[in-house]
């Protein structure tokens, strides 16, 4: 990997980061500035929910097929050498599958039965991006048959742009809730899957919030996917998840199993309905970089609470309280109080239906 080309990569990056893009076009570009240090015949770039570490919107940059459903089955539905939630807890979240497999590709089940047969590609090195400990993001680049494998200086570089990566699709995801229409009516979207995972019926108000969110590689969008693997794997009785649509509109995604008389489980269902303002404030918050004290400052701020009072229930100084609103003003680009509740009022509200 030429030196020139990862500076300029990262540099690019960086700037990139605080171009106020939105979601689809940062994840473009963030790709491609990628894919300049670090080639690749194909790659992927999808946000995470933080709180989840489910796959949420993807991006997909010259790949025709990015595996479908049954990346997400190996993914979630059973163990798999490097998968995302793992890599997440490692001091560095790059892996380079032909490592992780100490040289023999077929003990992955994703190798066997996603990469090579389905994405046509014979490397794979994925990570994760993170800032502070929190996943926004992850990634896979792919290397067809015939060419060199990945090795570990792309690896170390790549470990380099966890952070400025995880920066960039926070600053989009923000844009893009800024961005987004209005809420439209409808209600929430009821979906029914039988055991196999194939879907069954759907109420009115389904097709409509299928389409927002609407992937041309998969028969069901990858999110709804994600979520109904998670019940399928039986380690979490109800999934939940937040992500965008395709204009920006915050959904929240719940799964959960249907039982006959005598408790066994006879259909799935997943839920998809406009994501309320107590949903997304943390992630927005956490998105523009409060840490979870200042998101207890911010909050106290928007129930009008007094400085005074902040630092008693908080046990601080008011000079510490004091600094930690200057932090939050820098970080949410204002200049008061009064300019933070309003910010985060138009953020949180301007998309719900206050009826």
């Amino acid at each position: 990997m030429r030196q020139f080309r990862a500076d300029s990569a990262s540099a690019g990056l960086m700037t990139l980061a605080r171009a106020g893009l939105g979601l689809e076009e940062y994840m473009d570009e963030a790709m491609t500035l990628v894919r300049s240090a670090v080639p690749a015949d194909g790659a992927c770039l999808s946000t995470v929910d933080p709180s989840t570490l489910t796959l949420a919107v993807a991006h997909r940059h010259d790949l025709d097929d990015s595996g479908g459903l049954d990346f997400f089955f190996y993914e979630y539905a059973v163990p798999d050498v490097a998968q995302f939630v793992d890599l997440s807890r490692r001091n560095s979240s790059i892996a380079i599958l032909f490592d992780e497999t100490k040289g023999d590709l077929q003990r992955s089940d994703r190798f066997r039965n996603v990469i090579r047969p389905l994405i046509g590609a014979e490397h794979e090195l994925r990570g994760v991006a993170r800032r502070g400990g929190t996943a926004w993001g992850a990634f896979a680049l792919y290397r067809t048959h015939g060419g060199p494998g990945f090795d570990s200086d792309e690896a170390d570089f790549l470990h380099t742009l966890e952070g400025v990566l995880a920066d960039g699709i926070r600053a989009a995801i923000v844009t893009s809730t800024i961005d987004a229409p209005g809420a439209t009516d409808g209600g929430p979207a009821i979906l029914l899957f039988d055991l196999d995972g194939k879907l069954i019926d759907t109420t009115e108000s389904g097709a409509v919030m299928l389409s927002r969110l609407d992937d041309p590689d998969y028969p069901i969008p990858g999110s709804v996917a994600a979520v109904l693997l998670r019940i399928r794997r039986g380690d979490d009785p109800a999934p939940t998840m937040r992500t965008q649509d395709r204009s920006g509109r915050w959904l929240l995604l719940r799964g959960t199993r249907l039982r006959d008389g005598s408790g066994a489980t006879t259909t799935y269902a997943v839920t998809i309905e406009p994501a309320g303002p107590a949903d997304i404030a943390p992630l927005l918050m956490s998105a523009y970089g409060l840490t979870p004290r200042e998101t207890a400052i911010v909050q106290a701020m928007t129930r009008g609470d007094s400085t005074q009072a902040i630092a008693r229930a908080l046990h601080l100084s008011p000079y510490t309280v004091q600094d930690h609103f200057k932090s939050v003003f820098t970080k949410l680009g204002v200049s008061s109080r009064r300019e933070v509740t309003s910010r985060l009022f138009f953020l949180l509200y301007a998309d719900a239906d206050l009826d």
